[in-house]
């Protein structure tokens, strides 16, 4: 199966840093340089995610993506945070990014993100979702306010698939936590046609290659383990895998690709 491999870069007051389930934050150092790292590593996304752009109504970090753009990856970057309407998610892919991810703007203000895809196209739009598991039901989850939404309804992401490439399964409930992604969170999406991100709590090839057995997961998203050891991609990317090349579902090749 041919699947890709996102690196993500979580930002803190433009810091890099370690997030335990969105509440607890470690320093890691300069975002530009642990880009660099993940593109050295040749894997097939960057995703920058600013945490405090949404909640303090700061806009898209704007200077960072530039900072991070002008490094000259040959990874695509794909940024997140603080996305309010059309014009700066235009703006960002001027300042270098390939695609963005939005959150909150699609529970805020539904058109606002429906006119973000109609003016990037829905193939550079990526939908995040927040979960959290409580007695067995699983629940949209609100990073802002750390609360739980509503009870996790498929229709919702069905209903609005045409505005967005990919869904992003984020469990807050193990994110930072070793080997621990809940496999649960994707049975109601079984029988779907949505292509799933999964971040969280992932951290091994063994897990990697095991959640990639889902049609449905075109992806997998690692932040904190890419940054755990000082070599981890090793454990999860051999030599030959890495001089793969391949097609994606939103351009035409990418280099990193991996036969899982």
């Amino acid at each position: 199966m041919l699947k890709r491999l996102i690196g993500v870069i979580t930002v803190h007051n433009n810091w890099a840093i370690q997030s335990i389930g969105f509440k607890n934050y470690l320093p890691l150092g300069k975002p530009e340089v642990i880009a660099e790292n993940y593109d050295r590593w040749q894997l097939d996304e960057i995703l920058i995610v600013d945490i405090n752009r949404s909640k303090n109504n700061l806009g898209p970090n704007f200077e960072l993506l530039n900072k991070i753009a002008s490094k000259k990856l040959s990874t695509p970057l794909c940024y997140m945070g603080g996305i309010r309407n059309a014009e700066d998610a235009i703006n960002l892919i001027n300042q270098g990014a390939d695609r963005i991810a939005i959150d909150s703007l699609f529970r805020s203000n539904e058109k606002n993100a429906f006119k973000i895809a109609d003016a990037l196209g829905r193939q550079a739009v990526i939908r995040a979702q927040p979960v959290t598991m409580i007695k067995n039901k699983i629940f949209t989850y609100n990073h802002l306010t750390r609360k739980k939404v509503n009870e996790l309804d498929v229709n919702d992401f069905q209903t609005t698939r045409d505005y967005f490439s990919e869904l992003m399964i984020i469990d807050t409930d193990n994110e930072g936590n070793f080997n621990s992604f809940n496999k649960k969170l994707l049975k109601p999406f079984k029988d779907s046609n949505l292509q799933i991100i999964c971040f969280g709590g992932i951290s091994s090839k063994k897990q990697i290659s095991n959640l990639f057995t889902n049609k449905n997961i075109s992806a997998v998203a690692i932040g904190n383990f890419l940054s755990y050891k000082e070599i981890p991609h090793k454990d999860l990317l051999t030599q030959n895998e890495v001089d793969v090349v391949r097609k994606t579902s939103f351009g035409k090749t990418t280099k990193g690709a991996r036969e899982w």
